[in-house]
């Protein structure tokens, strides 16, 4: 805005002062009516002629003025959305006329394949440019007469050049260029020039085989990212660099070498590169707050002279295959990521990092143990150790942890949890998936107080629990969970996944904040208690033996009654459930799926005294008829309904619930692939008048794990 206007920086003051824009992530935004009002004012340079007005952004008047070469000596701005137009071929002259253009922006709100072609070249473009942007550009150089010397910021993403321009250009004013993308870019000219140059960003610029020495010369440059620029070796020495804070290098694959910075950087990314060894000079980099070296397969392990980098707060390592001791790193540190590495054992110096939030340990595979000084971490909030398969013994707690409050164990070789962790007292969420050694929980894990989550998939030796939280002990007699579940007060999704349950405690019922209950592949279980009024969600996919489900009439009952809480949606999910089968019912001492879903459509029929609250119920079951009590059938997808006149009596309250029921053949689809089951419905009135409803069911999401069938017909309610 500066190289435009020589007051940008008052005015944009007086314009947020007046609470019509606000600057958000050094992004400004507008409220509507200001920017009607701009367009209204452009708009009566020539109500008639969109050609002679000072600023083009429809997109149809673009078009019309670029093909027909009719850009008036007044235009100042183009902004074109190319998504919004066919192909269109420029003639090498198009902005010839337009002389005091400013700003030029060709993007895409949708794809990037641009649709502007330039079949004959292009001869120039304004030298008044100060901000160029061209998503997609066809040809392999900027044209030969363009003079950058106004330009400002320069973003040519997705672009076909190999190079900007021939030769040195005068680039005085440049501070920002963007080239992400453009992957038969080979070489980027002098830049001697940009002495105002912040940010550059050359993702993905596949074939770019070096950078000019005259990078290291450019005192404001700010932020370099060359992500994904696969050819790069070598960089030039940024030494001299002084303002650079931000340099990324991410899966620059063949860069074998770390590179020579100033000692003002802030952050680096090495994430997938080739280098080996990090040199004892790393020490100078004095202000380094993150340095992240994910996935360097052949680092070796690092320098001591990393324990001195004092402003280091995040560090990471994860999946770098060679580093086998815990580093000796700087106590400031709030993030540690060494997931994936050789580790054997976590040192009792780990006490020393107070302030660490995240440690994160998983798929270590070799780790065997935890130093019992973890519990000296108090700021840690977040523990992974997911697949540290040869983990078998989690650390004693011996004093109160209140920040942590994710924990992840899953898929590792522990055969019992300590009755120290009741000190985890801020847990939220634990995650013991596939612990296929535990045996049993503490009997004081009750005390999880604030525990919210709770995942025990694939735990298949858990064959004894707590005798005051659950009762019966081992496989096929573990039958029947104790009182003291409603203990866990916090508890909102838990998830039992391939347990050997034949029931759920009645005191499931106690659980006050229960929203996501999972049951998935309970082989054994055969009926449901009474569940909280909370819930909302609940999956029972594959319980073969669950043939009892009358308590969810008392669920919806009170989610329809319930005035203190809006529900928003229900959802019970019970596919291959084939006990709950209509047709095998029908014959069963077990109440009819029908009878039971009956009552449902009853209760709201009957339910006038306000609006219900809740927008959707959904259920899943097997089964190949539609329920009788549907009053309009169709074959197909679709079916139009002539409704009594007298269906709406004009008051909100009367809003009818609509139900609809539909049949799905699978044959043997496989639940490794999601379905949405998507209803629409329209009202039409007498006089054309339109109104569209809709709901949407996702079903057996990625989840579900591959190539499980789902054997039969199902009906969705």
């Amino acid at each position: 805005m500066d190289a435009c206007y020589a007051s940008a920086h008052s005015g944009i003051e007086n314009l947020i002062d007046r609470s019509l824009i606000y600057v958000s992530q050094n992004q400004i935004a507008m409220h509507d009516l200001l920017q009607q009002m701009g367009w209204n004012v452009v708009c009566k340079e020539s109500p008639l002629e969109p050609k002679r007005r000072s600023r083009l952004w429809i997109s149809n008047d673009i078009y019309d003025v670029l093909i027909e070469n009719t850009g008036a000596k007044t235009l100042k701005s183009m902004l074109l959305d190319m998504s919004r137009i066919s192909e269109l071929e420029l003639k090498p002259e198009a902005f010839v006329k337009m002389r005091k253009l400013k700003f030029l922006k060709f993007y895409h709100s949708c794809g990037t394949n641009s649709k502007i072609l330039l079949p004959h070249g292009l001869l120039s473009l304004p030298d008044e440019l100060r901000y160029l942007c061209w998503e997609g550009y066809p040809l392999k150089t900027l044209p030969t007469k363009f003079h950058p010397r106004n330009l400002v910021e320069l973003d040519m993403s997705y672009s076909h050049v190999e190079k900007l321009w021939e030769g040195k250009q005068d680039l005085v004013n440049l501070k920002v260029m963007t080239l992400n993308h453009s992957r038969n870019l080979v070489k980027i000219a002098d830049l001697s020039s940009a002495t105002n140059l912040e940010t550059m960003n050359l993702v993905n610029c596949t074939k770019l085989l070096e950078l000019p020495s005259s990078l290291q010369h450019l005192e404001k440059l700010t932020h370099l990212n060359l992500r994904m620029c696969e050819n790069l070796r070598f960089l030039p020495s940024l030494y001299k660099a002084t303002s650079l804070t931000t340099l990324i290098l991410s899966d620059c694959s063949i860069l074998c070498s770390f590179p020579e910075v100033s000692s003002n950087l802030k952050e680096l990314h090495l994430e997938g590169t080739a280098i080996e060894q990090v040199p004892s000079s790393m020490e100078s980099l004095s202000r380094l707050v993150l340095l992240s070296m994910e996935d360097c397969v052949r680092l070796n392990n690092f320098p001591t002279a990393i324990c001195s980098l004092r402003s280091l707060e995040v560090f990471s390592l994860n999946g770098s295959l060679k580093i086998t001791t815990f580093p000796e790193i700087s106590g400031n540190i709030t993030e540690l990521n060494l997931g994936g590495t050789a580790i054997e054992e976590v040192p009792s110096s780990i006490e020393c990092f107070s302030n660490l939030r995240i440690l994160n340990l998983g798929c270590c595979r070799r780790l065997k143990g935890v130093s019992t000084s973890i519990h000296k971490l108090k700021s840690l909030k977040t523990f992974y150790l997911e697949d540290c398969s040869r983990l078998e013994i989690f650390p004693e707690i011996l004093d109160t942890m209140e920040r942590l409050r994710y924990l992840e164990l899953s898929g590792t070789a522990l055969k019992e949890l300590s009755p120290s962790m009741e000190n985890l007292i801020g847990l939220e969420e634990l995650r013991l998936n596939n612990c296929e050694n535990l045996a049993c929980l503490p009997d004081n894990f009750y005390k999880l107080k604030s525990l919210q989550f709770l995942c025990l998939y694939g735990c298949s030796n858990l064959v004894t629990w707590p005798d005051n939280l659950f009762s019966a002990i081992g496989g096929a007699s573990l039958t029947e969970m104790q009182r003291d579940l409603h203990r866990l007060s916090s508890l909102e999704n838990l998830d039992l996944t391939g347990s050997n349950l034949e029931n759920l405690p009645k005191s499931i019922k106690q659980l006050p904040r229960l929203k996501q209950l999972i049951l998935r592949k309970c082989k054994r279980l055969k009926s449901l208690p009474e569940l909280p009024p909370s819930l909302k969600h609940l999956d029972a996919h594959d319980c073969t033996s669950l043939e009892e489900i009358s308590s969810i009439k008392k669920l919806f009952e009170q989610a329809v009654l319930c005035k203190d809480r809006p529900y928003g949606f229900l959802e019970w999910i019970f596919s291959n459930c084939f006990q709950l089968d209509q047709k095998a019912v029908r014959n069963a001492r077990t109440p009819k799926l029908q009878m039971l879903f009956g009552h449902m459509v009853t209760l709201l029929k009957d339910y006038h005294q306000e609006f219900p609250k809740i927008n959707k119920v959904i259920t899943c079951v097997p089964g190949s008829e539609i329920p009788e009590w549907f009053d309009f059938k169709s074959s197909g997808y679709s079916i139009n309904i002539q409704l009594p006149s007298e269906w709406y009596y004009n008051s909100s309250k009367n809003f009818p619930t609509f139900v609809v029921s539909t049949v799905v053949s699978f044959q043997d689809y496989s639940g490794d692939r999601e379905i949405l089951i998507r209803c629409e419905c329209r009202l039409k009135s007498r006089n054309g008048d339109c109104h569209d409803l809709s709901c949407s069911f996702l079903t057996w999401t990625k989840r579900i794990p591959g190539s499980e069938l789902i054997g039969s017909d199902h009906l969705f309610l």
